[in-house]
């Protein structure tokens, strides 16, 4: 890359955001209100999906300050906002809603390459506003949940408490826990790599590092997972099987909040202090 090619390629300084760009962010919401609706109804109908909601947050946060302008890429953000919008409207209408909502996030990420802002590695964070698709803890499945399920049941008999396994239910000393194959850890191994984007975008990095840091997080979504059901077999034991089902409900929140706290920016640009400070860009963003 040349010296020039570099200098094309950095961002301006930091503006805030116009007018203009506000009411188109805000005319792309209105275009895709189906999907959000879908999308809004998936959160509250499925626990498992709700922790997705965090990050339309974190993606808002994170473009409120990610104010340095990129140059425009107007014809291929363009292209991909129309065909969000196209993906859309073909979900809708062949009644495949489900397929719709994920034009939101090429809708999202087009804007932001059509205005030159937020970063690409900001903008990919709204990938984490759709819920993970329930057919990857299918393919999946039978996995993590039935196996600590089949080993509870064995811990029960020998220590003398009846105990029932299948595949999709466990019994204890009568008490029945539902097991459901989104119990087996990938919806938060998934999410846990969306909070390690976000750490990495917000202490300057760019895609590669963002990529990097994902991965490095996600496995620990299913050691979270596993510690998870083993405390929900042992209430299930002690016949609260209620109080079981609602930690493997809402145990992701716990977690993600946990790795909110504990991936935090390091990087900040050391010719700047106090509230003047701002993360710093790498020179391997692809944005």
């Amino acid at each position: 890359m040349t010296p020039d090619s570099l200098a094309n390629s950095a961002p301006e300084p930091e503006s805030p955001w116009e007018t203009r760009e506000l009411l188109l962010w805000g005319a792309l919401g209105v275009a895709f209100s189906a999907p959000w609706a879908d999308l809004v109804r998936h959160w509250i109908d499925e626990p498992w999906a709700r922790p997705a909601v965090l990050f339309l947050a974190l993606f808002v946060a994170a473009a409120a300050r990610d104010r340095g302008r990129q140059i425009p890429r107007r014809g291929g953000g363009g292209l991909l906002v129309a065909t969000g919008l196209g993906l859309s409207l073909i979900a809708f209408g062949g009644s495949l809603d489900r397929l719709g909502r994920l034009g939101i996030p090429l809708g999202i990420i087009g804007m932001a390459r059509a205005l030159g802002r937020p970063s690409l590695a900001t903008s990919l964070l709204a990938l984490w506003v759709i819920p993970p698709p329930s057919a990857l803890s299918e393919v999946l499945s039978p996995g993590l949940e039935n196996g600590l399920a089949w080993l509870a049941a064995r811990a029960a008999e020998s220590g003398g408490l009846p105990a029932v396994w299948s595949p999709h239910a466990l019994e204890i000393a009568g008490a029945t826990l539902e097991i459901r194959r989104t119990d087996s850890g990938v919806p938060l191994a998934i999410y846990l790599a969306g909070v390690g984007w976000w750490g990495a975008v917000r202490a300057g990095g760019g895609v590669r590092e963002a990529f990097r840091a994902a991965a490095r997080i996600a496995p620990l979504g299913f050691l979270a997972q596993a510690l998870a059901l083993c405390l929900a077999f042992a209430l299930l034991a002690g016949r609260a099987p209620n109080s079981a089902r609602a930690l493997l409900d809402y145990d992701a929140w716990g977690v993600l909040g946990l790795a909110l706290y504990g991936v935090r920016p390091t990087r900040i640009d050391s010719t700047k202090s106090g509230a003047g400070a701002h993360p710093r860009r790498t020179a391997g963003d692809l944005r």
